[in-house]
């Protein structure tokens, strides 16, 4: 073995072969791929896994990483055996609430440019002859998809890197420790010798978090067990004389999919209590043939299951289980892969908790990001910087571990709060919200007011309530709260913000170098600016006041933070920036005091002038309520007048209880996030990771006014000047819906003249314009205010017109008031 790579990639399963395969590509050189079990077949996830491709997923990147990588596996070989057999998908529904998912998974496929179609039972028979039709409502095929050789396509992969002479594989090699100098990766060191390097790529699966021990950092993932079984003989199957016959079937309802493997059928099992195994609880292969991830198969798990999918399949019945066990995959606590360059450790990778669908798109973005120094695609939803502190514990690992599993085939509303562990924190006006019968959500760890109870009716919308799916996790309270606001003033808990202190004598060059706006301001200026990445994208939006020379506050939101951190120390490292980086998150509560009575209500406490010409918009200044000094910026995130208000903890209370006795003659409610959301969209504010992210440029977002090219060098400049002056492509517009009582909620397929156009990205009630509004990318040439379009829900079209946006106070006068 040699003593020195470029790069070392632990793991030879699905995701370290793609991604050196796609390095290779690219032109490296140098590689190790080293693997503890025997090559190819090692013993891990991708050796045991079923094989189900499929395409439809409520995730662009999700799906365009399956876009890409079934049709490689399809080309590939391997002594004959291809990578990939691509004979489509059906995915079937024995109920209506499955049979309208499916409508809702079809818009998904069609949003993304998937082939897909819905079947009648008839058809769907056509496709499955050995499926009992009277059994079900109907199917969902779509082309493209089909069944995997996971193993196959990974050694397809693997021998083409090593024809190029760009990596070396070593199978029988254990990784025992991965050593650093400081913040960097120097080197691997296996039981068969050590390895210099100054890049680790860490791609081992379930054993994932412990191979991430070795480098100090937490891995977090959780392996669970899932049962498969293959039934047979089945004459029906041995007389198509093929391995592979049919399209996989997913029989949602029952959480369960089926292959054939020749004269047997195969049948995973998610209908079961989850089973979670500790990483270091993963037994060690006794010989080549043994595979550690493999379990052993627990009967009394699915004997029921296999009854109901006897049902769909009547030919499994009485046939005896040939093979069975319980195999284990990778769980995050979002259900999503972890990919990119950790946070706190230099040169150290990370493709983790990668399934087959995936690991072809996952390897290829992968390649680009450690070439270039981003992605093509967005990877925020994979990003292992997007992780809170507290998300990284073995408990809520274990707790998420459990839930995402339990999630996999279950039909999620988009609004639907995550169920297990809440609690965890609390801003410090959460008893005050409870004090309103608050709806809480959970964001970020935080619980969070979605609507208070308490404002029920005390405004009424011009627009009929929400109805059936569009009414769940939704109340008739968020139109109130959005009304009250615009009449007088709300309340909103803004705690969960990111608050990033930025200090040193070059503070300024970095905020300059990360940001697109003029940081160069006046002490006590507040600036709203994008963050690029190199190639343009959006990576996020955020308020930044400057505190002073060397001082500035950047304040982003939950979701973002802890990947927005992640970034400026990456960058700030990157130039040598002398800075000091502080998350003071916790150390602040925040609230948005904002309505046209608003000024009313801070005037009565605020022992300073806060009168337009004292504190003009878009300026921040220390204020005093009561007894505590706080910070006010005026800015605002719903269009109203107002300030955000930022206190220590320890005086929180004292500050809300203070406004809410200056502000409840005036009219004054606490509102929650609804309504702030209904709010921003009539604004035209722009929601990041749903409107903006790095798939799209400043341009097609309507944003170019947050640029200066003037002012100097930044992140993405460079890209954005390449395009300048180009035709957009695509750019984001506001739709209305033409009917009072048509609800969209996102991810809908967008039409013109029959054929998608785009997809909607946000949307939301404008209670204010009485109109439902939705946001998406569509062609410069359909995005014209008065264009007819459609948007498909649930298989219905709905007629919608692009409208002229901002819809509410075009120009902006009432934050300015």
């Amino acid at each position: 073995m040699q003593s020195h790579a470029r790069l070392v990639i632990i793991g030879a399963g699905i995701a370290g072969c793609s991604t050196a395969y796609h390095l290779a590509q690219l032109g490296w050189r140098d590689m190790m791929v080293v693997d503890q079990g025997p090559l190819f077949h090692t013993g891990g996830s991708t050796s045991h896994a079923p094989g189900g491709l499929t395409l439809i997923t409520s995730s662009r990147m999700m799906t365009e990483f399956a876009q890409y990588g079934l049709p490689l596996y399809a080309r590939l070989e391997v002594d004959g055996r291809k990578g990939a057999n691509l004979l489509g998908s059906v995915e079937v529904a024995r109920s209506a609430a499955r049979w309208q998912e499916l409508k809702r998974r079809h818009g998904w496929g069609q949003a993304f440019g998937v082939d897909c179609h819905l079947m009648t039972p008839a058809e769907t028979k056509a496709k499955v002859p050995l499926l009992d039709e009277t059994t079900i409502v109907g199917g969902l095929f779509t082309h493209g998809a089909g069944i995997g050789a996971p193993v196959v396509a990974a050694e397809a992969m693997a021998r083409a890197a090593m024809a190029q002479g760009a990596a070396v594989f070593h199978g029988h090699t254990r990784v025992t420790g991965i050593e650093k100098s400081g913040r960097r990766v120097t080197a691997v060191v296996t039981d068969q010798g050590r390895i210099e390097t100054e890049t680790v790529l860490i791609c081992a699966g379930i054993w994932g978090p412990l191979v991430g021990r070795l480098a100090g950092i937490t891995v977090p993932l959780m392996p669970m067990e899932h049962q498969y079984a293959k039934l047979g003989p089945i004459p029906e199957l041995a007389a198509t004389g093929v391995e592979i016959s049919m399209p996989i079937v997913r029989v949602h309802d029952h959480l369960m999919y089926c292959r054939q493997f020749g004269p047997l059928f195969g049948i995973g099992n998610y209908q079961h209590v989850p089973l979670p195994v500790a990483p270091e609880a993963i037994r060690t292969a006794q010989n080549d043939q043994d595979e550690p991830s493999k379990n052993l198969f627990t009967p009394e798990h699915f004997r029921e299951p296999l009854e109901q999918v006897a049902e769909v399949f009547p030919m499994v019945r009485g046939r005896p289980i040939a093979e069975a066990f319980n195999g284990m995959f990778s769980f995050t606590p979002d259900g999503m892969p972890l990919l990119g360059p950790h946070p706190d450790v230099d040169g150290l990778w990370l493709a983790e908790a990668v399934w087959i669908t995936h690991g072809g798109g996952v390897g290829k973005a992968l390649a680009e990001w450690m070439t270039q120094g981003y992605p093509e695609l967005d990877l925020r939803e994979a990003d292992i910087s997007r992780f809170h502190k507290h998300a990284l514990t073995p408990s809520y690992i274990r707790v998420r571990g459990d839930e995402a599993y339990k999630n996999v085939h279950v039909i999620s509303h988009p609004a639907e709060p995550l169920a297990r562990p809440r609690g965890l924190r609390r801003t410090p006006f959460y008893e005050r919200y409870a004090a309103q019968q608050a709806n809480f959500i959970e964001f970020g760890g935080f619980e969070r007011a979605a609507w208070c109870e308490t404002n029920l009716g005390i405004e009424e919308p011009d627009l009929p309530p929400r109805s059936g799916w569009a009414a769940r996790y939704w109340s008739p309270v968020q139109a109130a709260e959005h009304l009250r606001t615009r009449a007088a003033a709300a309340l909103f808990d803004m705690s969960t913000f990111t608050k990033i202190d930025v200090e040193g004598p070059d503070a300024l060059a970095l905020v300059q170098w990360v940001f697109t706006n003029q940081m160069d301001v006046p002490v006590g200026k507040v600036v709203y600016t994008l963050m690029l990445d190199f190639n343009g994208g959006m990576r996020s939006d955020m308020t930044v006041v400057r505190l002073g020379p060397d001082h500035f506050r950047v304040l982003s939101g939950a979701g973002a933070g802890p990947r927005d951190l992640a970034w400026l120390r990456r960058q700030a490292a990157a130039k040598g920036c002398h800075v000091r980086l502080t998350d003071l998150t916790s150390l602040y509560g925040a609230l948005g005091l904002w309505g046209p009575k608003a000024r009313a209500i801070l005037a009565g406490v605020a022992e300073e002038d806060v009168s337009d010409a004292a504190f003009p918009y878009y300026t921040a200044r220390p204020i005093t309520l009561g007894a505590a000094g706080c910070l006010a910026l005026r800015v605002s995130y719903v269009g109203e007048l107002g300030w955000e208000i930022y206190v220590p903890v320890d005086f929180a209370l004292h500050v809300w209880d203070l406004l809410w006795e200056a502000g409840r003659p005036h009219g004054l409610i606490a509102a929650g996030t609804g309504a702030m959301d209904s709010l921003r969209i009539e604004r035209g504010f722009r929601r990041l990771g749903f409107d903006m992210d790095a798939n799209y440029n400043p341009f097609e977002a309507g944003m170019g006014h947050v640029l200066r090219f003037k002012k100097g060098d930044f992140i993405g400049r460079a890209a954005l000047l390449k395009v300048k002056d180009q035709p957009l492509a695509r750019t984001l517009a506001c739709l209305a819906l033409d009917r009072p009582g048509d609800v969209v909620l996102g991810r809908e397929p967008i039409f013109a003249a029959g054929r998608v156009a785009g997809w909607v990205s946000s949307a939301n009630t404008g209670y204010s314009v009485s109109q439902h509004l939705a946001y998406a990318y569509l062609p410069p040439a359909l995005a014209q205010p008065g264009q007819k379009l459609e948007i498909e829900y649930f298989g219905e079209r709905l007629p919608a017109t692009v409208v002229a946006e901002p819809v509410f106070d075009p120009e902006g006068k009432r934050v300015r008031a």
